[in-house]
């Protein structure tokens, strides 16, 4: 049976309980309790009256966050949903419901804030009641797949073959920095980079703790290249010369020329994705700098996620990477470390 409650920072009574094996959590409206009590005696009725559906979009959106909620997922930013969206079916949440969700709720709010709080949780339930596949018992670790340097080499003079001025040099910053597909795309030619003070900002970025990172030397060399370097608007750019849209934050759009150059650079694109640029970046960093302080810093981890780096990063996967030109030390680095990798790039 269904029972009045209050969720924290919501001021309406919520009906939640189990009908017929069904978990409810709906908002009543109300945020007196003896309105909310006359609200509940219908959400009663129409909850045992609604019939079963096996298809997810026929879910409503207050169904699908009780079972969210009650696998232990994450709970911020989702009372303000609740409100929004209770009895909307999942088959309903469109882009065009999703701005008026952001107009509604978070009008006026910065982009990162919406995307954040609007985006990730909604798309999060969702995923999570459209996922029927079987998942394995947890423990064991996650796997990190990185690439050494001499076939990150072949990746890139590969790419050289396509017909883009910037897949080149996109995947020399992939390797060379370590940064999100995401934070790469959203840097500004002008305004986020430096190329002679050695710097770039990611500003839009997973976590949205935007940063600053060192340009390696290699990094350095290939951004000169560009043909907008230095001017307004994204760095990064599709093969046309036009700006890589939204969806590209996930390496999307790159994805295919990426995969050809991987291939014919003799990987194996099903395993070597952007990403695995970001861990393989790691892993040479620290096998040559030991400094796990600038590891987290420049990698842009708040959580322990960088830990698994310090294992990988041995000191000839250091030297291999100093060796192709890949030098992570800076100035004052480790006593004199900076100069020992540069002896044997040169």
């Amino acid at each position: 049976m269904l029972t009045l409650v209050k969720r924290p920072k919501s001021p309406y009574w919520i009906a939640r309980g189990t009908i017929n094996g069904i978990r409810v959590e709906r908002s009543t409206g109300e945020a007196s309790k003896p309105e909310a009590r006359k609200k509940l005696t219908a959400i009663i009725e129409e909850a045992q009256s609604a019939p079963a559906s096996h298809d997810w979009r026929d879910m409503t959106f207050a169904r699908a966050m009780t079972a969210y909620l009650d696998n232990g997922r994450d709970p911020r930013f989702l009372d303000r949903l609740l409100e929004h969206f209770q009895d909307i079916a999942l088959g309903d949440i469109d882009n065009a419901a999703m701005s008026r969700a952001a107009n509604s709720i978070y009008p006026g709010r910065a982009a990162a804030t919406i995307r954040r709080q609007l985006y990730v949780p909604v798309n999060a339930i969702i995923n999570f009641v459209k996922d029927e596949k079987l998942r394995a018992p947890k423990g064991g670790g996650a796997r990190t797949m990185f690439v050494m340097p001499a076939l990150a080499d072949k990746i890139i003079q590969a790419s050289t073959a396509q017909p883009s001025p910037w897949l080149p040099a996109l995947i020399t910053f992939l390797f060379g920095q370590g940064a999100r597909a995401g934070e790469t795309f959203a840097i500004d030619g002008r305004d986020d980079i430096d190329l002679a003070g050695r710097w770039a900002m990611l500003r839009d970025t997973k976590n949205s703790h935007e940063r600053r990172v060192t340009l390696q030397p290699r990094v350095i060399a290939a951004l000169s290249l560009l043909p907008n370097i230095g001017e307004p608007g994204p760095l990064f750019r599709r093969f046309d010369g036009k700006p890589f849209a939204e969806k590209a934050g996930r390496g999307g759009q790159v994805r295919t020329a990426f995969a050809t150059a991987v291939r014919s650079g003799g990987g194996d694109p099903g395993i070597i994705t952007p990403h695995v640029c970001r861990h393989s970046w790691a892993t040479w960093f620290y096998a040559q700098t030991r400094d796990p302080l600038r590891l987290k810093e420049e990698g842009g981890w708040l959580s322990n996620e960088w830990q698994r780096y310090v294992k990988l990063g041995t000191p000839e996967i250091g030297e291999e990477a100093a060796k192709k030109g890949w030098n992570f030390a800076v100035p004052g680095d480790f006593g004199g470390k900076e100069a020992k990798y540069r002896a044997i790039s040169a």
